[in-house]
């Protein structure tokens, strides 16, 4: 018995059977390596598409962002970043001289404090005759010609440091223009605009001419003197500084 199924067994390896065995056998493992090379690719495939929080070794993504100075991170054409800057630029609106100094100089606004002919300079310390007086003596200011009740203004910002009135030069006001000049304001009528002490800006009104009798024989003026380290100088001169 076991003879013939042997012999079967050996007359179907050497006919169709065995061929189509060997086929079945072939596609098995065919199958098999297919499933075990698509489960490799689709690890693969997993892995590649996992992207991490934070890249791995790039320790400038971590660093603070400047508050003053703001970028826009743009993909170029060919794939690569490209930091756009979107701080403004103030470096063409700012003019070359402010570049270099912190502050702007300016010099005080200095003017006469009448509108009018200098009718009598300044003697400069020489010896000139008075018309009114008679007598020769310096005159240490300049007579500026204008109208009874002119508005005499400040000559330049300052205090009031004085005022006071005499017999023969009517109300005077003394004020402190700073940098060791003093103004006098002689001829004034006694209703004035400002008090000692008060703090006065260029061109602000103290008060207003009238006649005064040092002076009486000229036309009506006003008489403006100024020192500088208590020393009498061309008021011309002062005004012109400016």
């Amino acid at each position: 018995m076991k003879k013939i199924k042997f012999a079967g067994f050996k007359s179907f390896m050497k006919g169709r059977g065995f061929i189509a065995a060997l086929c079945l056998s072939v596609a098995a493992v065919g199958i098999a390596t297919y499933i075990a090379y698509d489960n490799t690719l689709r690890e693969i495939a997993a892995q590649q598409s996992f992207t991490p929080d934070k890249p791995a070794g790039n320790e400038v993504s971590d660093l603070p962002k400047d508050d003053e100075d703001s970028s826009d991170v743009a993909e170029s054409t060919d794939g690569s970043s490209v930091v756009q800057s979107t701080a403004p630029d103030n470096s063409s609106s700012v003019p070359e001289d402010e570049k270099t100094n912190n502050f702007v100089s300016t010099k005080p606004v200095r003017m006469m404090p009448v509108e009018g002919e200098t009718i009598n300079p300044f003697s400069n310390g020489e010896l000139v005759k008075s018309e009114t007086l008679g007598v020769w003596k310096t005159h240490d200011g300049i007579d500026i010609a204008c109208d009874e009740g002119s508005t005499v203004k400040a000559a330049a910002a300052g205090k009031v440091t004085e005022i006071r009135s005499d017999p023969l030069w009517g109300v005077c006001v003394v004020i402190d223009h700073y940098d060791g000049y003093q103004g006098f304001y002689y001829g004034l009528d006694k209703q004035l605009e400002v008090n000692e002490q008060q703090e006065v800006e260029a061109g602000e009104a103290i008060g207003v001419t009238a006649p005064f009798d040092c002076e009486a024989k000229l036309p009506p003026h006003l008489h403006f003197g100024v020192k500088f380290s208590e020393k009498w100088i061309d008021p011309l001169e002062f005004t012109a500084q400016n």
